[in-house]
């Protein structure tokens, strides 16, 4: 770890990327910016691991807040409105009921059936599963995933190692890129 910490000294800046492409793209854009192959270096994602980063432009956490679901519970106009229905219904039933068979009591009957159906209506609308809110249309499932191979290590990390590092132009515009091109840099790189 100290020979990292020594090896890290030696570089001006040190960014870390999500993936290899971005990583590829920032080196590329950086030697079309005339930052030469002696000043601009890729190495493996393992290289960082202790790294003190700060995260630049919009919370990247914020992503999580979107991805977040709730069901809503039941409406309680509906659960009403089901009832009364299942009610009516019922109670009709129980009443045509009467006429069909005789020996059915007729307001025991209707009452029976209205509260029957008061009941089950009532249950219906309380199980009836409300409406799925959030998930704005971004599904984890679907993500893209890249395929690693084993044993294969990404070098996902983009180091700059200025000859005049007084020179705060250039540094400004290396790191200027390495940012624009999704980079965190590590603050705890830097030549003393």
């Amino acid at each position: 770890m100290q020979q990292q910490q020594q090896q890290f000294s030696e570089f001006d800046l040190l960014a870390a990327f999500s993936d290899e492409a971005k990583a590829v793209a920032a080196e590329t854009k950086l030697h079309k910016e005339g930052f030469s192959e002696e000043e601009v270096f890729r190495l493996a994602s393992d290289v960082i691991a202790n790294g003190q980063f700060r995260e630049h432009g919009p919370n990247r956490d914020r992503s999580s807040v979107f991805l977040q679901t709730t069901r809503s519970g039941p409406n309680p106009v509906t659960v009403v409105l089901l009832a009364v229905i299942c009610g009516l219904v019922l109670g009709g039933l129980m009443l045509a009921a009467h006429f069909a068979f005789p020996p059915i009591p007729e307001l025991t009957g209707v009452v029976a059936g209205v509260i029957v159906g008061i009941i089950l209506g009532a249950a219906i609308g309380l199980l009836r599963r409300g409406r799925v809110r959030g998930a704005i249309g971004q599904d984890l499932t679907k993500a893209n995933t890249s395929s690693k191979k084993p044993g294969q290590e990404e070098k996902t990390v983009v180091a700059v190692r200025l000859p005049d590092a007084e020179n705060i132009s250039r540094r400004s515009r290396a790191r200027a890129i390495l940012l624009t091109n999704g980079g965190k840099l590590d603050r705890s790189v830097g030549r003393e």
